[in-house]
């Protein structure tokens, strides 16, 4: 069949979520290679495969990974994940056994069934909670509590694929949901394949593709009291951000790699900046030995501080107090971009 015409017989009989996706004409161009001596149903193979890698590009919500596009699977990244799929089919036939009774998937090819069951159990489990007497606000406590005593916090959350987005839904300790969510992070560590998409080859058989890659952006944030009134007293934000990578296919180009790059530069809020020289560096810790630089009194500090680096042969001598104290100034901006949210 003609690629134009299979493409429209494929929108025909694609489901809602396929419709118009680029999804269906990457498959087919897949399938072209790979499947078409293998396919008996040409078009239903092809929605499947499609379905797949529709899924497979959804990202989840610590995914932070935005490249418009620019990493696409490749051949490879097909026959990983299908190897993968192998090694792993009996650890998921046990694990539906154990949760549904069935070795098979109990949503046979039915992804809105699927999710649709999801969504109704979470709701019922949460309003057997509230009528055991606890509330929302106690899973709040709970969690605010688990954080301050450095302890893991029970709750989780399951994950499922929309049309363009993956939705979380929180899920009740003790439960069915919890511990098919439980099961499916094991798994995901394992072999880095998306939560959502585990989630949905344990319920419906509908098989996950590896990401190429991810990246999550992690933040870490505090308030700080501080003595420094140019970054607000008592209103200081310490913020620490940093990126995780991860690679999972064999065959990543430069391309990819330097758009990884970029990335990590963007969300890094890293500048076309040089590296500290060995002068800010010494400079930093001369300033830092002295017990930093003064709310008040800054002149007669900075005086001293140009008078003690200039003694020093080795050092280039300064002119003047404000020269030391705008080569200090160019440091502390660096670190402040790094760390510092006003």
């Amino acid at each position: 069949m003609p690629r134009q015409d299979l493409l429209l017989e494929l929108h025909k009989n694609a489901s809602p979520s396929l419709q118009g996706h680029d999804a269906l004409t990457k498959a087919v161009e897949l399938f072209e290679i790979i499947g078409n001596e293998l396919s008996a149903n040409q078009t239903a193979d092809i929605l499947r495969l499609a379905e797949r890698i529709r899924i497979n590009s959804l990202k989840e919500e610590d995914d932070f990974l935005n490249l418009d596009g620019s990493i696409e699977l490749s051949l490879q990244d097909i026959v990983s994940s299908d190897y993968l799929v192998d090694k792993i089919s009996y650890w998921v036939e046990q694990i539906r056994e154990e949760l549904f009774g069935v070795k098979e998937p109990p949503f046979p090819d039915d992804l809105d069934s699927s999710i649709s069951w999801i969504e109704t159990t979470a709701l019922i489990d949460l309003e057997n909670k509230k009528s055991a007497g606890a509330s929302t606000e106690d899973n709040i406590q709970e969690h605010a509590f688990s954080q301050q005593a450095g302890v893991p916090f029970l709750m989780r959350d399951i994950l499922i694929p929309k049309k363009s987005s993956v939705n979380s839904i929180w899920v009740q300790p003790g439960t069915l949901l919890y511990n098919l969510s439980r099961k499916v992070e094991t798994i995901s560590r394992a072999t880095g394949f998306s939560r959502h998409a585990l989630t949905m080859y344990i319920l419906t058989g509908l098989e996950p593709i590896l990401p190429r890659l991810s990246i999550s952006l992690n933040l870490g944030k505090a308030e700080l009291p501080c003595r420094d009134s140019n970054l607000q007293d008592n209103n200081h934000k310490l913020t620490k951000r940093s990126l995780k990578i991860e690679i999972h296919t064999a065959d990543l180009s430069p391309k990819e790699l330097k758009m990884i790059y970029d990335k990590y530069r963007s969300e890094l809020k890293i500048r076309k900046t040089k590296s500290l020289s060995s002068e800010q560096v010494k400079l930093y810790y001369m300033v830092r030995n002295h017990g930093g630089p003064p709310v008040q009194g800054s002149k007669a500090f900075w005086q001293d501080i140009r008078k003690k680096w200039n003694k020093n042969p080795d050092n280039k001598p300064y002119q003047s107090w404000e020269g030391v104290y705008q080569r200090y100034k160019i440091v502390e901006r660096k670190m402040e971009n790094l760390f510092i949210k006003k």
